[in-house]
């Protein structure tokens, strides 16, 4: 994004001081865009300004504050306000800017894609120590992942950036979601790491000669109760619904995977999944019903102390 401001310090004015006049200082911007998404009843609406206005000005927030005769033109103008009046409006903050963050890497988002959330980084930091472990047993070994309903690819990306020599097979139903899957690979350089393929669960996976090869399967997938989905903040309700909804009890998706994922994994290869605050106990007994998997689940609390991840391996 190149610059979209003009900035008037000691440099030589680029305008008059009638025209300065009626150009926008980006601090007053943002003071009228945090007091008008607090009036929307915007969360942390002084942090979506400044994101907007990040966006808009291709300047980190920290300069916003530094530089108080940071002026837009009308037309940037008019677009911040545009975009603020989007986020007014409930439209997620990453379908306005087009981007989100995770683990630390800007992915491409359209309106029609799961936005990535935070929690799943703690899904892809247990994957990776899982891999990592494998990579040094076998250090020359290719390692094949399966990443089931890969949304906008951040999960297999962001293993296949840390993890040189895994290959990962990434389905999911929505070719809109496939499309900005390969955008984002390309843009992280490691397509040629990723397989993205059109289809539900596992069904991409058939003659392509993988049972019993697989090392990881990892999933996030829909587990909000359907009739849980009536009462999602509105900006939650603005994605897709079938990456939402998991069913009438939110467990449909564990109930296909858990049993399926034992035909594709290798003895002591893994399964890993983000689940619901309230899931563990019963994914757990799911788990249990199946006499390949071994010993006790391991579950993974996030930064509210929810369990939020569970893993388990294959005898």
């Amino acid at each position: 994004m190149g610059c979209c401001y003009f900035s008037y310090g000691n440099d030589k004015p680029l305008f008059s001081n009638e025209v300065k006049k009626k150009l926008k200082n980006i601090k007053d911007l943002m003071k009228w865009a945090s007091n008008y998404l607090a009036l929307k009843k915007v969360e942390n609406p002084h942090l979506v300004a400044e994101i907007i206005a990040e966006y808009i000005t291709n300047k980190q927030r920290i300069n916003l504050h530094l530089e108080p005769n940071l002026y837009l033109t009308r037309e940037k103008e008019s677009l911040f306000k545009k975009n603020i009046r989007k986020c007014g409006r409930k439209i997620p903050l990453a379908y306005v800017t087009g981007e989100q963050y995770f683990m630390g890497h800007r992915f491409l988002i359209k309106p029609g894609v799961f936005i990535p959330r935070p929690e799943t980084e703690i899904l892809v930091e247990k994957a990776l120590q899982f891999l990592e472990r494998i990579k040094k047993k076998n250090c020359q070994q290719p390692i094949i992942v399966a990443d089931i309903g890969t949304g906008s690819g951040n999960i297999a990306i962001s293993i296949a950036k840390q993890i040189k020599n895994a290959f990962i097979y990434a389905t999911d139903i929505s070719e809109l979601a496939l499309a900005v899957a390969k955008d984002n690979a390309q843009a992280h350089e490691v397509y040629q790491q990723i397989n993205f393929l059109l289809g539900s669960l596992f069904s991409p996976l058939k003659n392509r000669k993988l049972e019993t090869k697989i090392d990881l399967v990892i999933s996030n997938p829909p587990y909000i109760e359907k009739e849980q989905m009536r009462y999602l903040p509105k900006e939650v309700k603005k994605e897709p619904e079938f990456a939402l909804d998991g069913g009438k009890n939110g467990l449909i998706f564990y109930e296909k995977i858990i049993p399926t994922s034992l035909r594709w994994l290798k003895k002591n290869g893994a399964l890993m999944f983000e689940i619901g605050y309230s899931q563990s106990e019963r994914i757990k007994q799911i788990i249990h019903k199946s006499r390949e998997y071994q010993g006790l689940s391991q579950i993974f609390y996030d930064l509210a102390s929810n369990p939020r991840i569970i893993s388990v391996q294959k005898i």
